[in-house]
C-alpha cells in the first residue's frame, strides 16, 4: 500500500517539476529581450475617420496638402470601421480627456482638432507648421502602456508549482 502511495506522490511530484519547467520555458520566450534596434519615428499625426463620411474627405484633403512638410510616416490614419482602430479610437479619446466625439478627428502633438470647417482647417495648418519647425511629440505618447499579463500568470504557474512540489514533500 505504501508502495502505491509513494507512486502516486511521486506522479504528483512529476507533474509539479513539468509544470514549472515549462512555466520557466515560457516566460523565457514570452518577453524577448529587449534589443536597441532602430525603430520607426512615432506618428506626430493621428488622424481618425469613417468611409463615406464628407467631413472625413474634406480634412484628409487639407492634411495631404500640409503632410507634404512632414517626414515619412509621421501621419498615421485609421478608419473607425475597423475594431482595432475603434478600441484606439477609445484610448485616444481617454488620454487627451476627450469626452463624445465624433470623426473626422486629428490629434497633432499635444493639440487635437475635432470636426471640419475653416476654423479646424486653420488650426490643422496651425499644428502642423508647429511639428515643422519645432519637435511635436507623438500623440501615442500620451497612451497609457498595455499590460502584457501572461507574465505575471506564468511567475504564479511557476510558484504554484513550486509550492505544489514543497507540499508533496512534505507529505509521508
Amino acid at each position: 500500500m505504501r508502495i502505491l502511495r509513494m507512486s502516486g506522490h511521486l506522479g504528483l511530484v512529476l507533474l509539479a517539476l513539468v509544470l514549472a519547467c515549462l512555466s520557466l520555458a515560457a516566460a523565457e520566450t514570452a518577453v524577448p529581450a529587449a534589443e536597441p534596434a532602430a525603430e520607426p519615428a512615432a506618428p506626430v499625426v493621428v488622424f481618425f475617420y469613417q468611409e463615406g463620411c464628407p467631413d472625413c474627405i474634406e480634412i484628409a484633403g487639407v492634411l495631404d496638402a500640409l503632410a507634404g512638410d512632414l517626414p515619412a510616416g509621421a501621419v498615421a490614419r485609421y478608419e473607425i470601421g475597423d475594431p482595432a482602430s475603434r478600441k484606439l479610437f477609445r484610448k485616444m479619446l481617454v488620454a487627451y480627456s476627450i469626452e463624445g466625439t465624433s470623426v473626422p478627428i486629428v490629434f497633432v502633438g499635444e493639440r487635437v482638432i475635432a470636426g471640419a470647417s475653416r476654423i479646424q482647417e486653420l488650426a490643422l495648418t496651425d499644428a502642423l507648421g508647429d511639428c515643422v519647425t519645432s519637435a511635436c511629440p507623438s500623440p501615442f505618447d500620451r497612451l497609457p502602456p498595455d499590460v502584457f499579463p501572461w507574465v505575471d500568470l506564468l511567475e504564479l504557474a511557476l510558484l504554484a508549482s513550486l509550492a505544489l512540489f514543497l507540499a508533496l514533500l512534505q507529505v509521508p
